[in-house]
Parts: C-alpha cells; structure tokens; sequence
C-alpha cells in the first residue's frame, strides 16, 4: 500500500528508515541516501536527517579491547596499585566493561567504586528517597560502606533490571572492588584514604568539571582523570575518540566496547552537500545520541551519551521560534481561522522569547528537541531503524 501525505497538511512526521545491517567498513553515507530513497521516494527541502551515533562508530570500526583500556590505563596511572573510579553510573552496558578490564590489570590490587545515592547521575535508583527520611541518613553529608547501606536499606532492586548494582560493581572487579556511597567528593575520597589515583566518571560536562576541580584541591590526589582523557588519542593498534574517550562507549561481544564516532561534522557536512548536488534538495544532518527522554516510572534520563548530538549542519543551530496557540485562541477568541492564521505569523515574526506569546514555551536548543524525537522514533537496535528523517519541522 502506497501512503500519500499532503505535506502542507501536516506538522513534524518523524519518518524511521530501515537500513540494511551496517558493519565496519561500509559505505554509510550511500546506505543513507539509498535507504531513505527506498522508504520515502525522494528528500525534500527543510528535511532532517538524523544518524545514530552507533552505527556511524560500527562503519568506522571505533572498537576498543579490554587490552587497549588497561594499556591506557596503564599509561595514565603507571605502576599504581589501585584507582578510585568517581560516580560511575548503574549500568552493565555502558560501564561494567570498564572496571572489569581494570581488575584483569595484575598490579591492581584495590578498587574503590565510588556511587552516589539516592540515584546516580542519570536516575538510576539505589533507594528511595522516603526509606532515607525514615533512617535519618542525609546523602550529601553521610559516606556509606556497602555494608552499612545493606544494613540501613537492604539490597537495593534496580527497577528494570532487578539487579544490585552494589553487588554487579563487585563482580565486575573480581573481588577487588570496595565500594563506598556517598555524594561528597572529599568525603568519599576521605572514606577511601584518600586514594591518590583518581577517574572521574561523571558524564555531563559541568558536574565533570566541578567533581575534577574538587578531586584536584585535594592534595593527597596525584593522578585525576576522566573518561574524556582515557583513548583520546589516536592509535594503530584501537579506536579512539578525541573528544570523549571512553564516555558514551557501549559493551559489544567479547569483551570490545564501542566508542563515540569521530569527524562527525566531516560526515554530516558531506551528507548534505552530496544531498544537494545530486538531488538539488537542501537538508539539514544530524548524528545523535541519547535524547533527553526522562522515564516517567523509574524516572531514568536516557542520558548516558555525553551529549544529544555529537554534530549537526548549520540549519539546526539555535531554539526554534514557537507561540503558543492557547494564548492566542484566548485573546482572540472571535477571531475566524484565517484571523487567527494571520495573527499567529504576526506574532511568530516578531517573536521574542520573553514575550507574552511564547510565555510557557521553554527555550530549548533545537539539537536537543531533534535527537530527542529521532530517539524515540529509532526504538532499540533490533528494530533496524538506525536513520530518522523528519519532515515538517520548522
């Protein structure tokens, strides 16, 4: 059946493509335009093309080896016995691999894993907040052994995967692994007597910064880095990511684990240019990561990728420009249709973010909304849609 869209008639129609499965070495710009053309027909002006950040790193073969973490570490922290890994977030797929390639390491001895609670950083729930009212425990103050917080609260049952990532965090490290929980940064470093090596694994930018600086005023500290500095930079021998190194990285079979693409803006620049000098049509590109979707139920942000969108061309730069149609069916209320249509441009042209119209309208960077509506669109992996194009979106 032959599906026929009046695009005058309709708003923002996010379109996900089927693709063929995209392996290291393949041509993705082709399998874009190719797929695209198969599920769609044509590309349009003013269309979005938006790429998962994953199958961009799977063409590139931007692959690290559970080899290739300890030899970075090992570069980093030459000859010391143990590491503080700071504020790593619950989750097998995005960082398990990490302090278990660490623990195969012979000449570390100790890992301390440092949690914060209630939640880490993107939601993941170790208790909740009434069972620390109820014992009297103030996480930003109180540094807990996991044996004290097994005693307060019990083992903690991650919503989703029913998992007790105190305890996931202990095999992960084969034994080696003491783990501490607790917001503070001297106070955990305190806690841990004050380790002298110290990975900051907190992902977004500005809590990374301040967790670094505060690690960084401790004196005892010698050696403090972050996920961003570790495979940064490039390699024969393995992938590599300039900007974010190990953060976004995601488990792939036999212990390997997928880094962020590289030269995104090479490929998102090259996408549109190809686009219009073949099909004379002007498209916007986009590489995406986790949108900004915050889980209603166990309130998780999709948030583990270091940013939404890893590059994107230029049409896509800054907030879009939005009224909002309450305020002007309230205020006009005997107005006709075509009034109204007029007096909704009107305002639309002179549009101010403060003002009255676009009062409850949240200014938001358009990469965010983007990569948000792309990653809902895409689904997971087995859904084979890793390419979204959007229609409509203004």
């Amino acid at each position: 059946m032959k599906l026929s869209l009046n695009l005058e008639n309709i708003g923002r129609l996010p379109i996900a493509v089927k693709t063929p499965v995209i392996r290291e070495g393949d041509d993705l710009i082709q399998i874009v335009i190719d797929s695209i053309l198969k599920a769609v027909g044509e590309f349009h002006d003013g269309a979005i093309i938006c790429i998962t950040e994953a199958v961009a790193a799977i063409a590139q073969g931007n692959f690290v080896t559970p080899e290739d973490i300890q030899k970075a570490i090992s570069e980093k922290y030459p000859g010391e016995s143990e590491i503080l890994l700071l504020f790593p977030i619950q989750s097998r797929n995005r960082f398990m691999n990490i302090p278990k390639a660490i623990a195969e390491m012979p000449q570390i001895d100790k890992i301390y894993v440092a949690l914060t609670y209630p939640t880490d950083e993107v939601g993941n729930r170790l208790v909740s907040d009434e069972a620390i009212s109820d014992v009297g425990i103030n996480p930003y103050e109180d540094i807990l052994t996991a044996k004290k917080f097994y005693e307060k609260f019990g083992k903690p049952c991650h919503p989703f995967t029913q998992k007790d990532y105190i305890h996931e965090f202990n095999a992960a490290c084969c034994g080696k692994a003491k783990v501490v929980l607790g917001n503070s940064v001297h106070g955990i470093l305190k806690k841990c007597g004050f380790c002298k090596n110290v990975l900051v694994c907190t992902i977004r930018e500005d809590k990374r910064r301040l967790h670094k600086s505060e690690v960084e005023k401790i004196k005892a500290v010698t050696n403090v880095f972050d996920l961003s500095d570790i495979l940064s930079e490039p390699s024969i021998n393995s992938g590599y990511s300039p900007e974010y190194g190990l953060y976004g990285s995601n488990m792939m079979a036999d212990g390997k684990l997928k880094l962020m693409p590289r030269a995104c803006h090479t490929l998102v620049t090259d996408l549109k240019n190809r686009i219009l000098e073949e099909y004379g049509k002007r498209v916007d590109v986009m590489i995406f990561g986790d949108g900004a979707f915050k889980d209603p139920v166990g309130g998780i942000w999709e948030l583990a990728d270091p940013n939404t969108t890893l590059a994107a061309t230029s049409g896509l730069a800054g907030t879009p420009k939005e009224v909002k149609l309450k305020y002007i069916v309230s205020k006009y209320p005997d107005k006709n249709q075509e009034e109204l249509l007029d007096i909704l441009n009107n305002e639309k042209s002179k549009y101010k973010v403060n003002g009255e119209s676009s009062l409850g309208t949240t200014p938001r960077r358009k990469t965010d909304l983007v990569a948000s509506l792309a990653d809902l669109a895409t689904g997971s992996g087995d859904q084979q849609t890793p390419v979204v194009y959007i229609l409509g979106y203004k």
